[in-house]
């Protein structure tokens, strides 16, 4: 769950929500300047659903019991924020490998504290009594990760999209739609700069540039999705700022919680000629 602090009130999105504007934003991306994923549907799919692991866990959702506010994404215990991700990647290779093989990937990246240093990206608290738990579901997601290879390797349809520099550059494009949901999830849309994004499928890459405008607009540049403007919607939740007795009357105050939507409007900010795209 996204949880947004604003004066006296919480702002609940779903991450399945969240998810949901991900996937949009992959069915809708590519131009003449950056190339549509592929293979398509799974790269989609893969936006669409790489947090429903926590569908279960938003039907009754909890509080933590030291601040007696919910648990964000990011605050939820390791080991179940674990369950929830073992959960929705076997749930999806069972749908596509594809898919799932880039989910497994995304996975691993949000325990990386490297990513942590890097504006814009962010990774799971880690205590040093959870590290021995950490690190096995990272060697369980690397060995997941070369065996789903192996298959996807051997099927005609899949091996050319299984490749080492080609995974990497999907995994990142997965990366990329992530952080744009999550930014305008997160927080009030706020200047932002999303670095090194992938253009096309040989290594070149380009800086997004975010900038807020009025009426809950938002400019993006270069631009990289097929319609313009795009106009998209999250649906929240509002629920009192206030000490929660227990999970209970936290989940009874979110059910009488009408959903809204919140809208935004994003327009192209300018061109950017193919000359000028980074090689890495």
């Amino acid at each position: 769950m996204i949880v947004q602090e604003q004066g006296d009130e919480l702002i609940l999105i779903r991450q399945t929500d969240h998810a949901v504007l991900a996937g949009f934003f992959a069915r809708e991306w590519g131009n003449e300047l950056f190339r549509r994923p592929e293979p398509f549907e799974s790269v989609r799919l893969a936006a669409a659903e790489h947090d429903n692991g926590w569908r279960e866990w938003e039907l009754e959702p909890q509080i933590d019991p030291r601040s007696r506010l919910p648990y964000s994404f990011m605050s939820l215990p390791t080991e179940e924020h674990i369950a929830l991700y073992q959960r929705g990647i076997e749930r999806l290779v069972k749908i596509d490998r594809y898919a799932g093989m880039l989910v497994s990937l995304h996975a691993s990246q949000l325990y990386d504290r490297a990513r942590a240093t890097i504006p814009g990206y962010s990774a799971k608290y880690v205590k040093a009594s959870e590290t021995e738990v950490v690190n096995g579901f990272l060697q369980g997601l690397k060995l997941q990760q070369l065996r789903l290879k192996v298959d996807l390797r051997g099927e005609p349809s899949t091996k050319d999209f299984a490749q080492e520099k080609l995974l990497e550059t999907n995994s990142r494009r997965l990366e990329t739609l992530d952080r744009l949901s999550l930014y305008f999830s997160l927080n009030t849309p706020q200047e932002a700069t999303m670095e090194a994004i992938p253009v096309d499928d040989q290594g070149s890459e380009v800086d997004l540039e975010l900038r807020p405008q009025a009426g809950n607009a938002v400019s993006l540049a270069p631009y990289p999705f097929r319609r313009a403007p795009l106009a998209i919607s999250i649906l929240v939740r509002r629920v009192p700022k206030r000490v929660y007795t227990g999970n209970l009357d936290f989940q009874k105050t979110l059910a009488r919680a009408p959903y809204t939507a919140m809208n935004f409007t994003v327009y192209s900010g300018g061109t950017l000629a193919a000359s000028q795209f980074a090689v890495a």
